[in-house]
């Protein structure tokens, strides 16, 4: 709750925009304001790490569905004094991952005891990414019923994370074969640990350089699904069919770093630009964020002690 002293009467409220649209998964900032004169007392309970809003279809009068838009780092605020009245102003820095018109709705501020309501305000979120000239695709596209038989290739879009589980389980398979093979006249069995199937599962990838194939987006897929599957196992959670913003929410709710749930966030904002908004990058970025994944698998396994025959 914040409190704010030496307010009262002749208060003027107002929410806004710092931008009318912004493309998706950029950042915007919800601004409310308060003017008041001398004497008085105000009261605002900021929401905490989503902010409820509704969205409306481009032309259509009907409000479709409510959403959430996530809050990125906390809600700040000031005071600005202009002559006799003090000015509260508290600032909201949010990203959306759906496209259309946004609606925030009315909600409400105490002012001397009595509640009090900020304008309705909106804005547009466009699919269309800077540098991008080529049209992009509707993200449930490739979930439409089709009247005639499925190609290959669409069949592929509907099922990707089906056919790439099935192709890092194969390749895990392959491996631990060939490592079981090698060590059949050994004195002792030697299982993998969660760890280590995650970093090879990961550096397979890496050879592949799909990249270089025209298949980028193929690329963060696969590793968006190989860190959501590790961090599932370590920390009993399914994360493999949650939203980028959900797959926070649970993360945050265990013992792990504030700086290692926000590299995981890096990884998955910048595979779902690749994915949904047809990004593109180069080969050091692809890099980076691969050695962010090794990163966090490390931080993140229990230590590992070797203990002799």
């Amino acid at each position: 709750m914040i409190a704010i002293t030496s307010l009262t009467y002749g208060q003027e409220l107002n929410a806004y925009f710092n931008h009318q649209r912004v493309q998706l998964g950029e950042e915007i900032v919800l601004n409310l304001s308060v003017t008041l004169s001398k004497g008085g007392k105000l009261n605002y309970k900021p929401y905490e790490s989503i902010l409820p809003a509704n969205t409306k279809k481009e032309g259509s009068q009907i409000v479709d569905e409510k959403i959430a838009l996530e809050i990125v780092g906390e809600f700040t605020d000031t005071f600005i004094q202009k002559g006799q009245s003090t000015v509260w102003i508290g600032k909201y820095s949010l990203n959306a991952w759906d496209t259309g018109k946004i609606i925030i709705p009315q909600h409400t501020i105490s002012i001397n005891d009595s509640s009090y309501s900020f304008n309705e305000t909106s804005f547009t979120v466009i699919s269309q990414t800077i540098g991008v000239q080529d049209e992009l695709f509707d993200i449930e596209e490739g979930f439409l019923e089709l009247e005639t038989d499925p190609t290959l290739l669409e069949l592929f879009k509907k099922y990707w994370y089906i056919i790439s589980a099935i192709l890092i389980a194969l390749v895990l398979g392959v491996l631990l074969y060939i490592r079981k093979k090698k060590l059949k006249n050994a004195n002792k069995v030697v299982v993998m640990s969660l760890k280590d199937r995650t970093l090879l599962a990961i550096e397979s990838l890496d050879k592949r350089q799909l990249y270089k194939h025209n298949q980028l987006k193929l690329h963060y897929t696969e590793l968006s699904h190989i860190m959501r599957s590790y961090l599932s196992s370590r920390y009993d959670l399914n994360l493999l069919e949650s939203t980028t913003f959900e797959a926070k929410f649970l993360l945050s709710k265990k013992e792990i770093p504030a700086d290692t749930v926000e590299t995981f966030m890096t990884i998955l904002r910048q595979a779902d630009m690749v994915k949904f908004a047809n990004s593109s990058t180069d080969e050091i970025t692809v890099m980076k964020v691969s050695l962010m994944a090794k990163q966090i698998v490390a931080e993140t396994s229990p230590i590992e002690i070797n203990i002799g025959e």
